[in-house]
């Protein structure tokens, strides 16, 4: 199943956290793919906002699910989330504990998974890689 992976870019400066979540996801038995990593290579390649969302929707398209990181107010990454739903994508949401969590972002996720260390993901997403694989 590939998974697509969403969190935000702050200009290089969380690029090792985005390659651990990616790490993590891989371990949990999916195939990962980052739009960052994969598509913009940690750069901006993309001068027209509607080329980005094009292509952001295209990867979507071709992926099982998407995962979305909420820890953070979510921007353009909400925009994915809808787009996935709008696909009849599944969406696994994850946050730190204690994050609030809107009743809209509650309606369209599959899973919901909170963490105190990222690595906390790990075996719920193991879980249910294994549920949907019949497992």
């Amino acid at each position: 199943m590939k998974l697509f992976i969403t969190m935000s870019f702050k200009n290089g400066a969380n690029k090792q956290e985005i390659e651990d979540l990616c790490n993590l996801v891989k371990q949990s038995g999916f195939e990962d793919f980052c739009f960052i990593r994969d598509v913009e290579n940690y750069q901006k390649i993309f001068n027209n906002p509607k080329d980005l969302m094009k292509r952001a929707k295209q990867e979507i398209q071709i992926s099982d699910a998407l995962l979305i990181d909420l820890t953070n107010k979510p921007t353009g990454r909400a925009i994915e989330a809808g787009i996935a739903y709008a696909l009849n994508k599944k969406i696994i949401v994850i946050a730190k504990q204690g994050t609030l969590l809107k009743d809209t972002i509650k309606g369209i996720a599959d899973l919901i998974i909170e963490y105190d260390d990222i690595n906390d993901i790990k075996i719920p997403l193991e879980e249910y890689q294994s549920r949907i694989d019949g497992n």
